[in-house]
């Protein structure tokens, strides 16, 4: 259906990965990945979502998925919760807000898990679904964001439910794939991320948990406004028998290829300001080395600019190489003066161009994504 392809820091040589579909069943993934022991690797070597306060729009989400939970399943206070990628601990703590009082989290990322531990005193384990080790079962286990990056599903959801109690429930919120061709995304393949690597319906998702072990409570697709994308938010209650009986998905593949196909559309501004980035070579800083500019640097011409520097403010980015140009800190902007900055990131591009005008005093030439708008 579609090959991605990332180039990202410290690597010499693209990577990819296909968007395929079953035949038998019409789950969409992606294929040719890493096992699942480099993705744990990837989590916790990069930690680009490692942050201490939430954009309000990201904060807006957890708090949807807590009222989501807290409406449709019944828990006592002290009811056993485990939030499993808990990250910086901003899902659990809206239930120790709400008055919850056994609360753990599972967090592969060493910084994450220690941010959650300082700032919100909630127990974060720093251990993925195939190390944990818990001394009793949970009333509540949660993924919010997690499902649509495991590369082993089986195996980690017959992990997973042998951590949950009888009739537990199990909290699931993934990107909506059948949601995907709906409306053209603000930033052309963002939901093909490295580490995005199942893309579920509302069907596909039923037939794994099923499979599983797990029954239906209520499944809902609901908008998430800071991606502008649509999430299925999916409780699931724990049962003796697993339900082997699949339906075909005729949602998902339908609606990717269509996503393709807008992503692509929104890609043509990028490529011609890239285009025009090669023509007149002038210095080129590149502001954000992540996923979008490990895209770009593969979906366009952007590489053959003349890059005179990129900056990220992730500390462990800082001092590798993208395209053979060192990663500096934001403070090294001051060494940049004349160049253009081309700053790739959508999410952030707003806060960054304040950044840049107020804290910098920039007076160069800004580019943004927002079809090539500049400044």
């Amino acid at each position: 259906m579609h090959r991605q392809s990332f180039l990202f820091p410290g690597l010499a040589e693209p990577v990819h990965y296909d968007v395929v579909t079953c035949r038998a069943c019409g789950f969409c993934y992606a294929s040719d990945i890493p096992d699942q022991a480099a993705l744990n690797q990837f989590y916790q070597a990069v930690d680009h979502h490692v942050h201490a306060e939430l954009p309000p729009g990201l904060a807006r989400i957890h708090g949807e998925f807590f009222r989501f939970v807290h409406g449709h399943a019944s828990l006592a206070s002290d009811a056993r919760i485990l939030d499993i990628g808990s990250g910086m601990g901003h899902f659990l703590h809206h239930f120790q807000k709400a008055g919850f009082t056994d609360l753990q989290g599972m967090e592969p990322s060493l910084a994450a898990a220690e941010l959650a531990r300082n700032t919100y005193s909630l127990n974060v384990h720093s251990a993925s679904v195939d190390t944990f080790v818990a001394s009793e079962r949970f009333d509540l286990v949660s993924l919010c964001g997690v499902l649509e990056h495991i590369a082993d599903l089986r195996r980690s959801m017959e992990s997973i439910s042998a951590l949950l109690r009888d009739d537990g429930y199990l909290f699931i919120a993934v990107p909506d794939a059948s949601s995907f061709g709906q409306v053209v995304p603000a930033e052309p393949f963002l939901e093909f991320a490295l580490e995005h690597i199942n893309f579920f319906s509302a069907t596909s998702l039923d037939n794994l948990l099923r499979a599983c072990g797990f029954e239906k409570v209520i499944v809902a697709s609901q908008h998430n406004d800071f991606y502008d994308n649509n999430y299925l938010l999916a409780l699931y209650r724990r049962v003796a028998q697993p339900s082997l009986a699949i339906v075909s998905d005729s949602e998902a593949a339908p609606s990717l290829r269509v996503y393709v196909d807008l992503s692509r559309q929104g890609l043509r501004p990028v490529e011609a300001v890239a285009k025009q980035l090669v023509a007149s070579q002038e210095p080129l800083l590149i502001w954000g080395a992540g996923a979008l500019t490990s895209r770009l640097l593969c979906d366009t011409c952007l590489g053959q600019a003349n890059i005179c520097g990129v900056i990220d403010r992730n500390r462990r980015l800082q001092g590798k190489e993208l395209l053979n140009t060192l990663i500096t800190a934001p403070d090294s902007i001051g060494n940049y003066q004349g160049a253009t900055v081309f700053i790739a990131s959508t999410t952030y591009s707003a806060e960054i161009r304040e950044t840049l005008l107020q804290r910098y005093a920039w007076t160069g030439r800004i580019i943004t994504l927002a079809s090539g708008a500049t400044s």
